[in-house]
């Protein structure tokens, strides 16, 4: 059976910025699909998003992880996603995988256009993330 969900994706008449409207039920069989309704509507991570996911009724854990993903991607990029929703169940999914501290989740859509998206920011110097060994195998400062 095909996945029952609908996505439509619209410019906000408030400040331009994307609004991905998801209704139905998003699952292991529709998650790629909303993986690829969020890069559309972010350009590839090149801008912030709403996604209002007021008429979703159920959410898979691999929805989730889209979500997560794409935000991870835009927070880099100095960009965010704002999550409109209030159902209780979405909302205790969040709370539980602990993504409600990732993810900007906001109860209502006059609320979502109100929130400020994200300033870029700039990228701050990546550190190595294993210390530089000498020949020796200690640390540069410790040879």
């Amino acid at each position: 059976m095909p996945p029952n969900v609908l996505a439509l994706l619209a410019a906000d008449k408030h400040d331009g910025r994307p609004v991905l409207t998801v209704r139905g039920e998003l699952d292991v069989g529709s998650a790629p699909a909303l993986r690829a309704w969020l890069r559309a509507a972010t350009r590839d991570g090149r801008r912030s998003a709403i996604v209002d996911l007021t008429a979703v009724t159920f959410m898979a854990v691999a929805a989730l992880h889209a979500l997560r993903d794409e935000q991870e991607r835009l927070v880099a990029a100095g960009h965010r996603l704002t999550i409109v929703t209030q159902n209780p169940q979405l909302l205790a999914l969040f709370e539980l995988i602990a993504v409600d501290k990732l993810l900007d989740v906001i109860p209502t859509r006059p609320a979502a256009r109100a929130a400020r998206p994200a300033v870029r920011r700039r990228r701050r110097e990546r550190v190595p993330r294993w210390p530089v060994r000498g020949p020796d195998g200690l640390p540069p400062e410790a040879s």
